[in-house]
C-alpha cells in the first residue's frame, strides 16, 4: 500500500516503477529519450491526460517535438517529484499501440471482455495495465496500413503518446513482438470504411482512394507521377528507383510514413518478393524509408 502523504505516495510510486524496469520490463524502450510524464487534467469538461516535457517543469511536451521528450531516468526523476501522475512513452514507428477500454477486472485479474481476450490473444505481445485500473494497453511492432484509428477500439502508430505502467497483465509476452500481419489484420477489421470514388489518381491507378491524400500539386510532380507508374527509366537501379520515390512520398506526405509506406505498395514499383523481404528484423521497404530520412536534404511538404 502506498503512503497517504502525496510526496512519500510518489516516491513509493517511482521505487515501484524503477524495480518494474530493472526486472527487465520494457527493455526494449529504456534506452529511447522518448520518454514523457503526463497529468490528468480537464480539458472542454473532459478529463484527459495531458503529456508534460521530463526535463523541464510543467511544460507541455508535443508529439511533433522529439526535443520535449527525455530519457526514462529524466521522466522517473520528474515523476518523483509529486508534480505529475504517472510516465508515458511516444509512440513512433514501427512501435504499436492499441488500446482496450473497460476490458480488465483488478479483483479477478482477468480480461472480461471477449473481444478484447480475442485482441490479446491474437497479438501475443507486450501488454499491461491502464492507469484506470480497468484498460489495457497492447504494444507491438509494425507499420500501421494508414492513420491512427478510434473505432471500437485505439490503434495508434505516430504522434500519439501512451501511458506506462509497467503493470505486466499475468500470462502475456514479457516483451514487445514483432506482429506485423496481426497489426495489419486488425487495423483492416476497425478501420473506418473509406468511401470509393471512380476517377484516375495521381499513380494512373482507377479507384484507389489513397492516392487522394497527396496535395494537388503532387500531380504536376513528373518524377513521382513517373515512379508511381513503375516507369524506372534513367534510374541505374530498381533500388534506386524505389528510394527516390520514398524521398518523394515522405515530402508530399508531411512525413507520414505511414501513408508513404501504403502509397508505394500502391504504386508500380511494388514488388512482393522484395518490397516485403525481411531484413534483419524489418523489411526492406521500412528500411529504404528509414535510410531516406537519414539522408534526405529537402525538407517535407507541410500539410
Amino acid at each position: 500500500m502506498l503512503p497517504e502523504n502525496r510526496q512519500e505516495r510518489f516516491t513509493a510510486y517511482t521505487a515501484m516503477l524503477k524495480e518494474r524496469f530493472q526486472s527487465g520490463i520494457l527493455a526494449e524502450l529504456q534506452p529511447l529519450n522518448q520518454w514523457v510524464v503526463w497529468r490528468g487534467e480537464l480539458e472542454d469538461g473532459k478529463s484527459k491526460k495531458v503529456p508534460y516535457n521530463p526535463h523541464h517543469h510543467l511544460i507541455r511536451a508535443s508529439v511533433k517535438i522529439p526535443k520535449s521528450w527525455g530519457s526514462l531516468q529524466e521522466a522517473l526523476s520528474a515523476l518523483e517529484t509529486g508534480d505529475y501522475s504517472g510516465i508515458g512513452f511516444m509512440i513512433t514507428p514501427p512501435l504499436v499501440m492499441i488500446d482496450l477500454d473497460r476490458s480488465f477486472d483488478r479483483a479477478t485479474g482477468k480480461i472480461t471482455d471477449p473481444q478484447s481476450q480475442e485482441i490479446v490473444q491474437q497479438l501475443t505481445s507486450y501488454t499491461e495495465l491502464s492507469p484506470s485500473g480497468t484498460g489495457l494497453h497492447v504494444l507491438a511492432y509494425g507499420v500501421l496500413p494508414g492513420k491512427g484509428i478510434h473505432s471500437g477500439i485505439e490503434i495508434y502508430g505516430q504522434d500519439h503518446f501512451t501511458t506506462i505502467t509497467a503493470d505486466q497483465i499475468p500470462g502475456t509476452a514479457a516483451t514487445i513482438q514483432h506482429r506485423q500481419d496481426a497489426v495489419t489484420s486488425l487495423y483492416h477489421r476497425f478501420a473506418p470504411p473509406v468511401e470509393r470514388r471512380e476517377y484516375q489518381n495521381t499513380g494512373g491507378v482507377v479507384g484507389s482512394p489513397r492516392l487522394t491524400e497527396l496535395p494537388p500539386e503532387a500531380e504536376h510532380d513528373p518524377l513521382l507521377q513517373q515512379l508511381l507508374r513503375g516507369d524506372t527509366t534513367g534510374y541505374s537501379s530498381p533500388s534506386n528507383a524505389d528510394f527516390v520515390l520514398v524521398l518523394k512520398l515522405l515530402h508530399w506526405t508531411g512525413d507520414n510514413i505511414a501513408l508513404t509506406r501504403q502509397l508505394f505498395m500502391q504504386s508500380g514499383l511494388y514488388r512482393e518478393d522484395k518490397t516485403e523481404r525481411k531484413t534483419g528484423e524489418t523489411t526492406y521497404l521500412d528500411m529504404t524509408i528509414r535510410n531516406a530520412l537519414r539522408k534526405r536534404r529537402n525538407p517535407p511538404q507541410r500539410r
